[in-house]
């Protein structure tokens, strides 16, 4: 096996490890028995430091794992997730958050506004499908926990994957598209 193939095997493992080290301190964090979901950050970094195919990759992955551990329609989270990471994707692809070309509050931004949104957009669709007890009081709480986490976890999360994701890691898959064609 090759050296960068190693170096790539053993960065994905750590960051594995270190990802469900996070989960479950944010699982044991709670206000008034609600906690951050942290499934939103990886579709948010994934998609402002690679485009839209890793974007909703790791919004489809990591929805389709935690719909693994909870009780409510199987691919909820996962839709939600894809919608995210393709939203990201198109800002990440115009050069928008990405790590060298944007101030430095661009990402956190993004981050804070999907994390707010995404649980709204879980409730809705969770309510179309029958679930009304989505739309519960406790709803703008997680959007707001949801919405800090994502801010706080966006850039070193961005930080983490730009090596594995991007072809060049401060700015991306792609030259940003400015302008008109």
């Amino acid at each position: 096996m090759a050296q960068p193939r190693r170096r790539r095997l053993a960065t994905l493992t750590i960051l594995l490890l270190a990802a469900l080290t996070l989960l479950a301190i944010a699982d044991a964090l709670t206000v008034a028995h609600v906690h951050p979901e942290l499934v939103w950050v990886l579709p948010v970094a994934a998609g402002l430091v690679a485009g839209t195919l890793p974007g909703m990759a790791a919004g489809f992955v990591g929805g389709v794992i935690a719909d693994l551990f909870v009780p409510t329609p199987f691919g909820l989270t996962a839709f939600v997730g894809v919608l995210i990471g393709y939203a990201m994707g198109r800002l990440g692809e115009e050069g928008i958050g990405d790590l060298a070309g944007s101030q430095w509050w661009v990402a956190p931004s993004l981050g804070f506004a999907c994390g707010l949104v995404a649980p709204a957009i879980y409730a809705v669709v969770g309510v179309a499908l029958g679930h009304h007890s989505y739309l519960s009081p406790s709803l703008a709480l997680v959007c707001v926990l949801d919405a800090v986490a994502c801010a706080l976890l966006v850039r070193p999360t961005m930080w983490l994957l730009a090596p594995l994701l991007a072809e060049d890691p401060l700015r991306g898959p792609l030259e940003p598209v400015r302008g008109a064609m």
